[in-house]
């Protein structure tokens, strides 16, 4: 399963990359929900979720680093950037990890965390 989460990711992060906005829709659950590093920053619906993905994607920075560690049900997904430093007031250093939440091939929440380990812990992984 572990696997099959990990495509449905690159499938999806494929589909991002090439701007196909109805195959990104199409992988996430209607009732999705995105939760950004703070509680008052969220995109709910295939909608908002795409739409704020793909202004993030066209401010066109660098990343220095992409890791994808599949998790039964989850897939993290660690962007690193030497500049990330902060996104609306919360600290970063240089990372953020989102958590995809996966059931059957649909993308049913994505949650962002600022570290590693908290990120990896919520996917159901022992940090290591």
């Amino acid at each position: 399963m572990k696997r099959h989460n990990l495509e449905v990711i690159i499938g999806w992060l494929d589909a991002l990359r090439r701007r196909d906005l109805q195959a990104l829709r199409s992988a996430l659950d209607p009732a999705i929900v995105w939760q950004g590093v703070r509680e008052d920053l969220s995109c709910h619906g295939p909608n908002e979720v795409v739409a704020g993905l793909v202004a993030a994607r066209d401010e066109g920075y660098d990343i220095d680093a992409l890791e994808l560690i599949p998790a039964p049900g989850h897939v993290v997904v660690g962007v690193r950037r030497a500049e990330l430093r902060k996104i609306d007031g919360t600290p970063l250093h240089g990372e953020i990890y989102n958590v995809f939440a996966i059931d059957d091939g649909t993308i049913t929440g994505i949650e962002d965390y600022a570290e590693r380990d908290v990120a990896l812990a919520a996917a159901g992984l022992v940090p290591g």
